[in-house]
């Protein structure tokens, strides 16, 4: 079977590249086309193409809309595909214009994630000044106008998509509101979770005699600061306390006696940095989006062997992981249990072991691929 990877985005993307690798496995041509490749080496896909998806196709304007259409009809034309796997809500809407069977994988929940836009509308408002306020009037307007929209017909484009087709979320809490939006049984949960070969030859952790936490994200590079990925304030209680030291892998800054930045790390020196540590967190402050939040980092901290320490409002996680997750409410509360664990290393050391193991049993991509063939049947 030929299968073509339609999305709006480009490679290397490791959630599109996972699916290809599983198909790959079974025997099947892999084709991918979205966005240009950037720095991509790998042979999984037979064949790259490029889509130039712009802003104002994603805003469904027709003329550049039917631009994108003509690049993807060609793509088509030229590949034949036998099924398409189109990675979110753009590359998915798109392919009801096609009579081809497709599958949508929702990577992100396009109806909550809109809303976004309004919120970081209103933040990005109050810290103008009046001045700006006044020069900025017309472009603010602009923005809210265009916000309004993209939610209203992101939201639509959901519905429709996902009450035609077998759909692909990465939580049970997506895939419940999904099943609602679209009226459709056909949706399914396949977790981000690590694949085994990136974790093969792990061994157990090691007891640590001081504690030191990691914190894993691109976040320092973002321009724009999302309400929903808050730290503010993290630094200083490392600064401030006496809880062990904190890694920062991902971006690069000034380190000192307590923090450290490792810059941006490929995944299996990332993996080796994690195992030095103790304690893996997801310390973004509390926002009503997180119970529809899944981050990749607390599955990839619990193969390498740290505990996962993450804000009480990620349901998923806390589901996912069970016993092996500890809660914190706010950033005091997170200090006061790192006081706990700096003082109990033996305590942290025993559950560090059960994270691990219990991550090899439940905790990889593998787990899921019958259910992604049986998904394919499906379309």
């Amino acid at each position: 079977m030929r299968i073509l990877h339609l999305s709006n985005e480009g490679l290397p993307d490791w959630r599109i590249e996972k699916y290809a690798i599983t198909a790959l496995n079974l025997g099947h041509e892999l084709i991918f086309a979205g966005l240009k490749p950037v720095n991509y080496v790998r042979d999984t896909f037979s064949k790259l193409y490029e889509v130039n998806w712009t802003a104002k196709a994603r805003y469904g304007i027709p003329y550049y809309w039917h631009a994108v259409k003509k690049q993807i009809n060609n793509i088509l034309q030229e590949t034949r595909p036998d099924l398409v796997h189109a990675h979110n809500i753009f590359s998915a809407r798109m392919m009801l214009e096609f009579d081809l069977p497709f599958v949508y994988d929702d990577h992100e929940y396009w109806s909550k994630q809109s809303q976004f836009l309004l919120e970081m509308e209103k933040l990005n408002k109050n810290k103008k000044t009046l001045r700006n306020l006044q020069v900025d009037l017309l472009r603010q307007t602009k923005t809210r106008i265009i916000n309004y929209h993209v939610i209203r017909l992101w939201s639509k484009w959901e519905r429709e998509v996902v009450s035609s087709v077998p759909t692909i979320t990465i939580s049970d809490e997506i895939a419940k509101g999904l099943k609602l939006i679209g009226n459709n049984e056909k949706v399914f949960v396949v977790p981000n979770f690590p694949m085994r070969n990136e974790i093969y030859g792990f061994e157990k952790p090691k007891f640590h005699d001081k504690l030191s936490s990691v914190y894993a994200g691109s976040d320092g590079h973002n321009k724009k600061k999302y309400p929903n990925r808050n730290i503010e304030g993290l630094f200083d209680i490392f600064d401030q306390h006496s809880i062990g030291k904190l890694m920062i892998i991902g971006w690069t800054g000034k380190s000192n006696e307590k923090i450290r930045y490792a810059g941006f790390l490929n995944r299996q020196d990332m993996f080796n940095e994690m195992s030095n540590h103790s304690l893996g967190l997801v310390p973004w402050r509390n926002h009503w989006s997180h119970g529809y939040t899944s981050p990749n980092k607390a599955y990839e901290y619990a193969h390498a062997g740290l505990l996962v320490m993450c804000t009480d409002s990620f349901s998923t996680i806390r589901a996912t992981l069970k016993e092996n997750c500890v809660a914190f409410e706010n950033y005091d509360d997170m200090v006061s249990k790192l006081l706990y664990f700096k003082d109990n290393l033996s305590e942290l050391y025993h559950k560090r072991l059960k994270i691990f193991e219990f991550a090899r049993q439940n905790l990889l991509w593998e787990n899921f691929e019958k259910r992604i063939t049986e998904i394919y049947k499906m379309c």
